[in-house]
């Protein structure tokens, strides 16, 4: 039934209603993050938030203050987080030499308003530009929550980091959106999208993104349906049948692959190093997910590989 459904669907959903919000922290090292970000709004046709979180300044302790009486120079001195969106609207101009919209936007010091618990650029709301640029302080996770939760954003994508198990952990039980880490991506790498497929509901959604990625990039399609025995029961079955069905009706070719052994181990050893990941968010409450893990968050720790974690 769930086929019928989709193969049915010209379009699975509206992309232009999509919100995507790329985190940033520097532009020594964000740049693959929001290179990527655009990328992938571009993609969906999403509209694209760009956020610095940095540390609470000691100067607002305790303290209410107007920051729209603060000007550039000054905010630069106690945040840098401008300087770094002033450079990501920069590079996004850069990426996207052809939006003569985006072009025509200047970061202007006196568009900077402070308003729920955060700091906004205003920007024009032009057709062709629907970007926002924000500034946040706090715990990181805590304030792309926030910000996730304040914006109602789909997607967030953030670059990878060294502690990783905290890292997947914290994003993956508290962000309430799709979660896209890019960990060790190379811009310049051609990769094949990997699709981890199971008779989750997650998957559904998961082949629906696929499908445009593919569609746009042009990357080869790989669905992996993994079982812990010999025996592929009727739901893993089912829902790889259903995967290549929806593929086909869009003209996408696509290779189908079905492993025995633990999931999460067989998962990293078949990405290795050259697939972009996207699976399913876990169903697991949680406090089981925090005692035990998931799928997505064990994935998440032990490969380097850019994975997409879709709810």
């Amino acid at each position: 039934m769930v086929a019928t459904i989709m193969t049915k669907k010209k379009v699975p959903f509206d992309p232009k209603s999509l919100k995507f919000l790329t985190a940033v922290s520097s532009a020594e090292y964000s740049k693959p993050t929001l290179k990527m970000g655009a990328l992938i709004a571009s993609v969906f046709d999403a509209s694209h938030g760009v956020v610095y979180v940095g540390e609470r300044a000691s100067e607002f302790h305790g303290s209410s203050v107007n920051l729209t009486r603060q000007n550039l120079d000054n905010w630069n001195i106690i945040h840098p987080g401008l300087e770094v969106l002033e450079w990501a609207l920069k590079e996004l101009k850069t990426l996207s030499p052809e939006n003569e919209e985006l072009a025509k936007i200047q970061f202007n010091p006196d568009h900077v308003y402070e308003e729920d618990g955060r700091v906004r650029v205003i920007l024009p709301d032009d057709k062709g530009c629907r970007i926002e640029l924000v500034l946040r302080e706090g715990e990181l996770v805590d304030q792309l929550r926030k910000e996730i939760q304040l914006e109602g954003y789909d997607l967030a994508i953030i670059g990878g980091s060294q502690n990783k198990r905290h890292l997947a952990h914290s994003i993956l039980q508290y962000l309430p959106s799709s979660i896209f880490v890019l960990q060790k991506f190379n811009p310049r790498k051609k990769y094949k999208l990997l699709l981890l497929v199971d008779d989750s509901m997650a998957t559904i959604k998961s082949i629906e993104w696929g499908a445009l990625i593919a569609e746009k990039l042009g990357w080869p399609v790989r669905t992996l349906t993994v079982s812990k025995t010999k025996r592929f029961g009727a739901g893993y079955q089912g829902a790889a049948d259903k995967a290549k069905a929806y593929f086909d009706s869009r003209g996408i070719e696509v290779e189908q692959f079905f492993l025995t052994g633990d999931p999460v181990r067989t998962f990293v050893e078949f990405a290795g190093d050259n697939h972009f990941v996207i699976m399913g968010a876990s169903t697991l409450n949680p406090v089981k997910q925090f005692l035990f893990g998931s799928k997505p968050i064990k994935t998440l720790e032990q490969t380097d590989v850019p994975i997409l974690i879709v709810r």
